[in-house]
């Protein structure tokens, strides 16, 4: 199931030449992952995080008893600026989610080329707005697809009729 419209942030990606445009790159913050498996499984996840080198980290998850593992690394520059321990741990998390299904669905969603802002090197607020739209959309479709089959299974659990037992010719 993907994460709600308010949960995805659009990130920048590479820019054309002018700066006029960016591509467009979807992710989810740590915490909608943390709140998605708090609703789907209560206290039953954990996670470990092991240090693997200077600056890289290892996530272990573990679901109902099963542990999957992912690594998250630090840049040069957020190791400078304090936050890389953060975003290793993050990256390192959300990687080891994806092992389970969780947000994978953001690796296949298309990035966009959207308005920039090159000044503030960011998307614009255009952009933004064009983005959020396009998934608003895109969001509404997986839950009524999803509403179908659901509903498709239920018909046909419903539709099954359970013959009477035969005895068994030995009797």
């Amino acid at each position: 199931m993907p994460f709600e419209p308010r949960q995805i942030i659009w990130k920048p990606g590479a820019t054309t030449k002018d700066g006029a445009k960016c591509m467009a790159l979807a992710y989810a913050d740590l915490r909608a992952y943390q709140d998605r498996l708090d609703e789907v499984c209560g206290l039953d996840w954990s996670v470990e995080y092991l240090p693997w080198g200077d600056s890289r980290v290892i996530a272990r998850l573990t679901i109902g008893g099963i542990t999957r593992a992912s690594s998250g690394e630090m840049s040069a520059q957020e190791s400078s600026n304090g936050n890389g321990g953060t975003v290793a741990e993050a990256q390192a998390f959300k990687r080891a989610c994806a092992m389970f299904g969780l947000g994978r669905f953001l690796y296949d969603l298309p990035s966009p080329w959207v308005e920039f802002d090159n000044q503030r090197k960011r998307i614009s607020e255009a952009g933004q707005k064009e983005l959020d739209a396009r998934y608003a959309t895109w969001h509404a479709k997986k839950l009524q697809a999803r509403a179908k089959a659901i509903m498709a299974a239920n018909d046909a659990d419903s539709s099954v009729e359970f013959a009477p037992a035969q005895k068994d010719a030995a009797e």
